[in-house]
């Protein structure tokens, strides 16, 4: 499952003046499934992945109520991937 580019989203959050609770709200309305609050918190915290159905519905609201993020550009890239860096773990 992809994750989701943290910096890109919130930019557009402040940039419209929306919260994660009304994005989560608005993608819950228009999706096929309730997106939770905190798991969207998590998301665009860059914590956890999400699917890629839940992903493009994001890409709906954001497309519907501002400029709009295609899905391509949204995802950010996955390990082994051109452009992406692996975490190295803090610990010895």
């Amino acid at each position: 499952m992809p994750k989701i580019k943290r910096d890109l989203i919130r930019t557009w959050l402040e940039d419209h003046n929306w919260s994660i609770a009304r994005l989560a709200k608005e993608c819950s309305a228009i999706g096929e499934d309730t997106i939770p609050e905190g798991t969207l918190r998590n998301v665009v915290n860059g914590i956890e992945p999400m699917r890629p159905g839940r992903i493009k519905v994001i890409c709906k609201v954001l497309a519907k109520y501002g400029d709009g993020i295609p899905y391509d550009r949204l995802i950010a890239p996955q390990v082994g991937e051109p452009g992406a860096t692996a975490r190295r773990s803090a610990g010895p």
